[in-house]
């Protein structure tokens, strides 16, 4: 009868565990901050509807749900910085990520590295929600990719090649998409398209154990996505990049970084 109760007390421990860990993963939180460009072109501000303004930084803030973009506000977020201060960004937006399957990093332009100082964390403590209308206040994020760092992998999603958003971004002969956020914005050296360099630079490792280079990239902008087109037909898991072929807007390149695949 004790052996029976043991099992019975470990059985309800494991399914209690594992309806924790999924619930954990569902929750909302900050996947990133990536200190990506200090100072900005002064017309980045522009991107917040607002006049060229220089001395700026730029602060990708990525989320792991899409973010309703008529919830955004500069007011929204509070950057604390080495130098004890919690500054207000000049502006945030959800550009230039704003294509229907983006949506998950807004972008903060503000003074966040005054004289020596750098920006520690990120914390939501006026509304925003997600696109479900979930608020988001009391998010943190304490870990900041500081700005000589390149930019890393911060969530995969898989789709059918057909999906609502991915239109024309892969070849016809596409099975499945994988859209890819970095922490940042990401392109070839010095701005230039993402090619076959890029391409074979990165690597997936499929359900059935085969690990496959992408068809194509599509997505080509100078945004933070970008997405590996496939042609075989067992799910995606996990994608793997090779570092020093992704570089942000201020040329530092990807250190070698892996991300794994949800599963839509």
């Amino acid at each position: 009868m004790k052996l029976l109760t043991a099992i019975t007390l470990l059985c309800f421990t494991i399914v209690a565990t594992a309806q924790e860990s999924a619930g954990s993963e569902s929750e909302a939180r900050i996947l990133s901050v990536y200190h990506g460009l200090d100072p900005l072109p002064p017309r980045a501000t522009r991107l917040c509807g607002l006049p060229p303004a220089g001395g700026q930084d730029g602060m990708p803030v990525t989320f792991s749900v899409q973010i309703s973009g008529a919830s955004v506000s500069a007011a929204a977020f509070a950057v604390e910085t080495s130098s004890g201060e919690v500054v207000t960004p000049l502006c945030a937006t959800l550009r230039p990520a704003i294509e229907s399957l983006e949506l998950r990093t807004v972008l903060l332009i503000g003074s966040f590295s005054p004289e020596d100082s750098l920006p520690l964390s990120v914390e939501i403590v006026e509304q925003l929600e997600d696109t479900d209308g979930n608020s988001l206040i009391g998010l943190r994020g304490e870990k900041v990719t500081a700005l000589e760092d390149g930019p890393s992998l911060v969530f995969a999603e898989r789709f059918a090649p057909s999906a609502s958003g991915l239109e024309g971004a892969c070849h016809e002969d596409t099975a499945q998409a994988i859209l890819l956020t970095w922490e940042g914005g990401v392109t070839g050296p010095q701005g230039a398209n993402l090619a076959e360099a890029q391409r074979t630079a990165m690597s997936v490792l499929l359900e059935n154990g085969d690990l496959v280079l992408p068809l194509s990239l599509g997505d080509d902008d100078p945004d933070n996505h970008v997405i590996a087109c496939l042609a075989e037909t067992s799910p995606a898991v996990s994608v793997s990049v090779i570092a020093g072929f992704f570089h942000d807007p201020g040329d530092d390149a990807n250190p070698a970084t892996s991300v794994d695949v949800n599963q839509r």
